[in-house]
């Protein structure tokens, strides 16, 4: 083919025009260049991200080389994060499955975390689970330690307006309690000492009481009852509680859907047992 002919060959034409048109397209395109595979870019909002945790961690704003520091460690970290998952480092990891995990559980009760509720939906939580809003009763008194022989003799001088102070034996045990909850006192005595305590008439020195550490001379100066507290009183706790329960149950529905989505082989526990 001479040179003549070949200028004036279609298929020249074809190819010269289209690759003007291409030409053309690479200038006039604005659309952002695509980074490379191995590019680590660090964006406007991890940047940011970067700067508040050392914001609220230190109260003030970071040096230029700190937070140039703080950069180059973000992209030593992604460079790290990549090659070890080229390498398959993240697989069989127990640490690295169970921080997954978490996450995707975090996710599953992240709604429940800032849900509104109303009080009719809080009173009815509140009904539904009064052990976990119950207060207990609350007791305040004085407690003189006592022999079984002195009891007596010690309780009519208490009663005749004798310190306790002064006829308490060495204890570990302070003499007043202010109002207290039956459990911390079950705690400091032994359990069932707030129960004998909430039996005893009210006024004036009464026992012995048996405790943990012997006898007791006591005198109960304030009772009041445990009890469900109204809910305008503990809304909040009812609130938190609420959240709480229904983050659980989400995260129970989400788990049943997504074991769903899968066909789950699992051996028995007797075989496992067995090997």
């Amino acid at each position: 083919m001479t040179l003549t002919s070949l200028l004036r060959s279609p298929l020249l034409h074809f190819f010269v025009l289209g690759g003007a048109i291409f030409a053309a397209f690479a200038l006039l395109d604005d659309t952002p260049e695509a980074a490379a595979p191995d590019a680590i870019v660090l964006g406007p909002e991890e940047a940011g991200r970067i700067l508040g945790r050392f914001e609220q961690t230190w109260n003030r704003p970071p040096s230029p080389p700190e937070l140039e520091g703080m950069l180059r460690a973000w992209a030593l970290e992604e460079a790290y994060v990549r090659e070890a998952t080229a390498l398959g480092l993240d697989q069989n990891d127990p640490v690295i499955r169970q921080r997954l995990s978490l996450k995707m559980r975090f996710l599953a009760e992240s709604a429940s975390a800032v849900a509104e509720v109303d009080d009719e939906t809080l009173q009815a939580h509140l009904e539904a689970n009064p052990d976990r809003f119950r207060r207990p009763a609350t007791l305040a008194f004085r407690q003189v330690p006592v022999s079984a022989d002195a009891a007596q003799a010690t309780r009519e001088a208490l009663n005749g307006g004798a310190a306790p102070e002064t006829l308490a034996y060495s204890s570990l045990l302070p003499v007043r309690f202010e109002p207290t909850p039956a459990p911390v006192i079950d705690r400091s005595f032994g359990t069932g000492f707030a129960a004998a305590l909430a039996e005893l008439p009210r006024g004036g020195w009464q026992g012995p009481v048996e405790s943990g550490f012997g006898l007791h001379l006591v005198e109960v100066t304030a009772y009041a009852e445990g009890g469900l507290p109204a809910l305008d009183r503990i809304r909040e706790t009812v609130a938190a509680d609420w959240r709480a329960e229904q983050g659980r149950k989400s995260q129970e529905a989400f788990a049943e859907a997504l074991l769903a989505r899968y066909s789950v082989e699992l051996p028995s526990a007797e075989e496992v047992l067995a090997q």
